[in-house]
């Protein structure tokens, strides 16, 4: 029977690109059962296999549980070493080779993208990053300032692992959600790592902005101010930074900070018991970018960027 829906048709290509990715049998113990694609982003990101060797050596764990993206969005969980994931693989495939069986495809496929949506590359760089700020204020707008640099830190590597995958391979990744952001486009990951360093600085500022609501307009004159000399850098690293979506910085992003900001604080808190390490507090003005840059070159050189 000849597949007629062509979102179908798409898909079952895009399944045939990505299973057709060289699988490496030495990463074996990292693949988590039925997550997709997990195996073939092991196999192909360096990133991809430290971010999941940094979170296990934490000490922690998957839970292999039904999860729709709308559950997940809404959960508090992000300091809690346990990370759901929807088992759905054998799913995927199943339907690959029997969906002339379904009596409407195109909806089956929906149904699936709703529980198949988390990447689990970005939740596990949540846990990793907490480990690596300093503990957090306690009103309300500090704290809020805080959660948008460490959710800038990890947009930032979610943007490094589409670079290595390249701008063949991360669109697919990105399209089914294994991953967030595509890239490979810009060129800088492929010139020195103290000139892609840089890129990466643009970038998360960029992100940081964008989470913090700066009018659009004003964020390639406050890149350019905190990173004097590099215009080109900085022009590439505001379009790609601002293509985040703005479903995500209006609503999701600020919704979730009201409604759970002060559980983060005090989770936050948890994580920082014992420390003697004075608290992170963002600056007032977003140009006072200083320190930042200094504890972002610290979770990069753990990634090896």
């Amino acid at each position: 029977m000849k597949v007629k829906n062509s979102e179908v048709q798409k898909f079952l290509k895009d399944l045939n690109t990505l299973f057709s990715v060289p699988k490496s049998k030495r990463y074996s113990k990292l693949v988590l059962a039925e997550y997709p694609f997990d195996t073939e982003l092991l196999s192909l990101s360096r990133l991809y296999r430290e971010s999941r060797k940094f979170y296990l050596s934490l000490g922690g764990s998957f839970l292999p549980r039904v999860c729709s993206t709308m559950r997940s969005l809404s959960s508090h969980d992000l300091f809690k070493d346990e990370i759901e994931y929807s088992p759905i693989l054998s799913e995927i495939l199943w339907f690959k080779d029997h969906y002339q069986e379904v009596a409407d495809p195109s909806s089956y496929l929906q149904t699936m993208s709703s529980y198949s949506a988390i990447s689990l590359f970005h939740e596990q760089n949540h846990r990793i990053v907490w480990r690596h700020l300093s503990p957090a204020p306690r009103e309300q707008r500090d704290v809020c300032r805080y959660l948008n640099f460490a959710e800038s830190l990890v947009i930032t590597l979610d943007l490094a692992l589409g670079d290595e995958l390249g701008s063949r391979l991360s669109p697919l990744f990105e399209k089914y959600k294994s991953i967030y952001r595509p890239g490979g486009e810009d060129k800088w990951f492929s010139k020195s790592k103290e000139e892609y360093r840089s890129y990466l600085q643009a970038l998360l500022y960029v992100s940081y902005l964008a989470l913090e609501l700066i009018e659009p307009a004003d964020i390639p004159k406050a890149v350019d101010y905190v990173f004097p000399g590099q215009k080109k850098m900085n022009k590439e690293a505001v379009r790609r930074g601002l293509e985040l979506s703005e479903l995500f910085t209006l609503n999701t992003n600020r919704q979730w900070q009201h409604r759970y900001w002060k559980k983060a604080q005090k989770e936050l808190a948890e994580f920082h018991r014992g420390t003697i390490e004075d608290p992170l507090y963002l600056p007032e003005d977003p140009l006072d970018w200083e320190e930042e840059m200094l504890i972002a070159n610290r979770v990069f050189e753990s990634f090896g960027l």
